[in-house]
């Protein structure tokens, strides 16, 4: 999902939220929103820190999105993870904190609308859910002969023609 579309949808669902969470729903719209950093932070890691630019990572996912059938691609995106957001929720009762409660439910919803994406755009699996899934299927991947950094290194290629 685009971030235009997780900043609208993030928002008309904290708006609805503000009777009964009031600033909370800010906090929720907030994680709903800032969730993706890590799609930058891959940028960058897969760039190697050539490139800290935001419209690169931008073209970078469009190219992603357009190349999500190749066998070779394996998305991790941390932040995305059933571990993180275990280790957030973790976190909301081992501090009783609602605001941290607020950072968990707003990730949660915007993984929902990513699957959502996902699954209307018939690529639910492109995306790894877990660290575990992430290791156990580049395993599987490096045995098969695909290379899962190849088509990385060509998508940093494909971004620096643009530019």
């Amino acid at each position: 999902m685009k971030l235009k579309q997780h900043i609208l949808y993030g928002g008309v669902a904290s708006l609805c939220l503000v009777p009964k969470f009031g600033l909370l729903s800010s906090v929720f719209w907030a994680a709903s929103v800032l969730i993706d950093i890590d799609h930058y932070i891959d940028f960058v890691y897969r760039n190697q820190c050539t490139s800290l630019g935001i419209k690169k990572m931008f073209a970078y996912y469009d190219i992603l999105a357009d190349w999500k059938d190749k066998p070779n691609l394996l998305v991790l995106c941390v932040f995305h993870t059933i571990e993180t957001m275990t280790g957030i929720y973790l976190i909301s009762v081992w501090m009783n904190s609602d605001v941290i409660k607020a950072v968990f439910y707003g990730m949660v919803f915007h993984l929902i609308l990513d699957i959502i994406c996902m699954l209307r755009d018939r690529c639910l699996f492109l995306r790894v859910f877990s660290l575990i899934e992430y290791i156990i299927r580049r395993k599987l991947m490096i045995r098969d002969r695909l290379s899962p950094k190849k088509v990385y290194d060509e998508m940093i290629v494909a971004v620096n023609k643009r530019f």
